[in-house]
């Protein structure tokens, strides 16, 4: 019981941080002087949103969902980060969300029923959006054909995976960066 109430503890925590980090980076972003506003811990706490996302491959809280959305915001702000930090962003990001196991295999190793599992499930169509958002605000920082390439790199990767569920959700993910490419580089 304890070791639960720690759990639960560490998760709101967290959450709290995550929350403030996305409160933080939107109040700046809203302020006339934004693009002027260079923001010194920017990698730092991009850093800890790493970790925390990628922590406890687990789909049983928001942490990894909204790690992702934090990292989105942050990423808006200045100073840009170079090409090979933004692709170790993404990069660790994809590796957060698509390794975790399908919602019928979770169902079956912990037991859960279906109603349970809804809200998990929830949360990986949430994470996988948040992602989607994270690699639109990316090509809006560096919007060029290059870029696009060494992100559909990135995910190249999972197209060739043993687990089917990586495969599927790397398509998923294809399909959200071509959409953001069609938005973000063609247009202009």
């Amino acid at each position: 019981v304890l070791g639960i109430a720690v759990t639960n503890k560490d998760m709101y925590l967290k959450l709290t941080f995550i929350q403030n980090v996305m409160e933080i980076s939107c109040a700046i972003l809203e302020t006339r002087d934004s693009q002027k506003f260079e923001f010194s811990y920017k990698l730092e706490l991009l850093g800890y949103m790493l970790g925390v996302s990628g922590r406890p491959l687990c789909l049983s809280s928001p942490v990894c969902y909204k790690a992702i959305l934090a990292i989105g915001h942050l990423s808006k702000l200045k100073p840009s980060l170079i090409l090979e930090e933004n692709c170790e962003l993404l990069d660790q990001c994809l590796k957060s969300l698509f390794p975790l196991p399908p919602l019928e295999k979770m169902m079956k190793e912990e037991g859960e029923t279906v109603k349970d599992a809804l809200p998990i499930q929830s949360l990986y169509v949430e994470s996988l959006k948040a992602l989607g958002k994270l690699m639109k605000t990316l090509l809006e920082e560096e919007p060029t054909t290059h870029w696009f390439q060494e992100m559909f790199q990135l995910l190249e990767a999972s197209f060739s995976s043993a687990k089917e569920w990586e495969r599927e959700r790397a398509l998923q993910a294809t399909i959200q960066l071509l959409t953001a490419y069609q938005e973000t580089v063609h247009s202009t």
